[in-house]
């Protein structure tokens, strides 16, 4: 079903209802691997490039691991 513009959202559905998000589907180290493809995927598309990219990456680990304080 296509919502129509301007539309009022209907509550017929039970509250009730198991919600799908409720359980993580992504381990811990999946999580963490996601984040840091978005993290390149982003500094990529503001225009850095890729050794600019990994040199960030290395200094954000750095900081994350308190190896560096800035």
């Amino acid at each position: 079903m296509i919502a129509e513009p301007n539309s009022s959202v209907s509550t017929d559905a039970p509250t009730s209802a198991p919600s799908l998000v409720e359980d993580n589907p992504l381990s811990a180290n999946e999580l963490y691997q996601l984040t840091l493809y978005k993290w390149r995927y982003s500094l990529e598309a503001y225009g850095f490039q890729s050794d600019e990219v990994r040199d960030l990456m290395f200094l954000k680990w750095l900081h994350a691991s308190r190896r560096v304080v800035p």
